[in-house]
């Protein structure tokens, strides 16, 4: 009798139970979960700077990465951006609006119809995380997941926590756990038994496993350790997540990838921070709250601006370090990303006026669920809603409405929806009688160092940079004006074609 192998086995010993990774021996078990899909929801907080986020000019299948895209780069081939999501209503700090549209939800949020789908017949049939607590000012900033009946979802914020959930036994107890020094250490037994009975492959795959549960193991241990000192701090008041932020949310990442290798779940939403997130960047050179920066316009200074694009660039870092774990695992005959769509995204856009339109939206891998590669920017604004019915397609999910609203959104897997265009214009620069007039695509400096710089190609010039005071700034409402077909009548001054416009005193969208 050939020897085989459930994806649902665990490894057993010591009050420990492990899920395994797919191995090649399980194919021949009926409910494989090779080629499952998987869906994972990373909600970014406070909205961006959209000046930085935007692209600009890109087609579908040609375009260019904006500054705060850069970390995934690499990841061109494995991602589908998704532009003009969204609509001209106020969004304000309501973390519903990632997954469930732009109103109070009245049932599930699209995460939890797409779990009730593919995650009934595994251990855990979603996983909520956080990196901070509830705000209890305002609760709704604190939750992106809601059940059946429109109320939201516990999340869990401590990595320790959520990998003794997820991978130790709940009865073994805490003083068995600390003789532990490893997992695998109950296991041990079982392992050998497994491993004198699969191919060469399938004992590599066992050893990577778990040398990455130990390498797990390590960072939480490391992340809890912090700073040790001679003074008695048990009469401190517990300081907020920010303190060890970086090795929080690195070690619940990994513990994220694990849970979905294991087939231990396949949903997941993890809140980067509450939706008006006051954590603080000290490991990043940032001692302002997230929020306060948040709002650039209010708070300007170019000082500010960079800090609040480090926090962003760091939370795409952290994007792409997701897919890249998830990249490294075998999953069949594909790797774990190409079965696991990454929906990256906040609930709103300017996040300075809580603008919700252009929301920030990007799918990660799935390569075997959506078309990736590409980048989607509709001509007319799409509501939200629309693109979690296409999701729910997606996943096997024929729903009547999702929230109320009856229509999908096109463009996930095929190119049949209407893309922006720029318009066909002559982009030029002239001077006339002291005023400087210039039309032209309006973009941001591609260096995010200097956000307050942007710039317009002309057919008549070397070059055009506008950078203007604050006042100004604000007054025109420069930054909405980003990316699109503009036309300008200016103050500045011309040195051999390089044009420098300093003060703007008319700007209009061209129609």
């Amino acid at each position: 009798m050939s020897y085989q192998l459930s994806r649902r086995s665990l490894l057993k010993g010591a009050g420990v139970a492990m899920p395994l990774p797919y191995l090649n021996l399980m194919a021949k078990s009926q409910g494989s979960a090779a080629q499952k899909k998987r869906f994972v929801a990373l909600f970014k907080p406070n909205g961006v700077h959209p000046p930085t986020w935007a692209i600009n000019d890109g087609k579908e299948n040609d375009y260019e990465m904006s500054a705060l895209m850069r970390p995934l780069q690499h990841h061109k081939k494995d991602i589908l951006i998704m532009d003009n999501i969204g609509n001209k209503h106020q969004a304000s700090h309501h973390g519903w609006n990632f997954l469930c549209g732009n109103n109070r939800p009245k049932g599930a949020s699209v995460d939890q119809v797409i779990a009730d789908k593919i995650g009934q017949d595994t251990s855990v049939r979603s996983l909520e995380l956080t990196t901070e607590g509830i705000f209890t000012n305002q609760p709704d900033c604190s939750y992106i997941s809601y059940d059946s009946k429109g109320r939201f979802i516990p999340r869990e914020s401590d990595p320790q926590l959520v990998f003794d959930k997820l991978f130790r036994s709940p009865m073994s107890s805490a003083s068995k756990r600390k003789e532990m020094s490893s997992i695998l250490d109950g296991v041990r037994d079982n392992t050998a038994h497994l491993k004198r009975r699969v191919g060469k492959e399938d004992a590599q795959t066992l050893d990577e496993y778990y040398t990455i549960v130990r390498e797990t193991e390590k960072k939480l241990a490391l992340a809890a350790k912090g700073k040790q000192s001679s003074i008695d701090t048990s009469k401190f008041k517990r300081p907020g997540a920010s303190s060890n932020l970086d090795q929080q949310v690195t070690a619940m990442l990994d513990i994220m990838a694990l849970a979905l290798w294991t087939d231990t779940t396949r949903v997941s939403t993890y809140m980067l921070g509450n939706d008006n997130s006051r954590l603080v960047f000290d490991f990043l050179g940032v001692d302002e709250q997230h929020h306060w920066l948040s709002h650039f316009f209010r708070n300007f200074s170019i000082g500010n601006i960079t800090k609040l694009n480090k926090i962003n660039y760091w939370h795409m870092q952290k994007y792409a370090y997701f897919m890249d774990k998830l990249k490294s695992f075998k999953d069949g005959n594909d790797t774990l990303l190409d079965n696991t769509l990454v929906f990256y995204g906040s609930s709103m856009g300017h996040s300075d006026t809580h603008a919700g339109s252009r929301i920030p939206a990007v799918f990660g891998g799935g390569k075997n669920i959506v078309k990736t590669g590409r980048y989607v920017n509709h001509a007319q604004a799409q509501d939200p809603r629309g693109l979690h019915m296409a999701l729910l397609k997606q996943y096997g999910i024929e729903a009547d409405n999702f929230q109320g609203y009856k229509h999908t959104m096109s463009g996930l897997t095929d190119s049949q929806y209407e893309h922006y265009k720029t318009k066909q214009y002559v982009k030029f620069i002239k001077e006339e009688n002291g005023l400087i007039k210039l039309q032209g695509n309006l973009r941001q400096s591609p260096n995010i160092d200097t956000p307050r710089l942007h710039l317009m190609k002309v057919d008549n010039a070397k070059s055009v940079k506008i950078e203007v005071a604050f006042k100004n700034f604000n007054s025109v409402n420069l930054a909405y004006y980003c990316t699109r077909d503009v036309y300008i009548e200016a103050k500045g001054k011309n040195e051999n074609g390089h044009w420098m416009i300093t003060e703007i005193t008319k700007i209009e969208e061209l129609k």
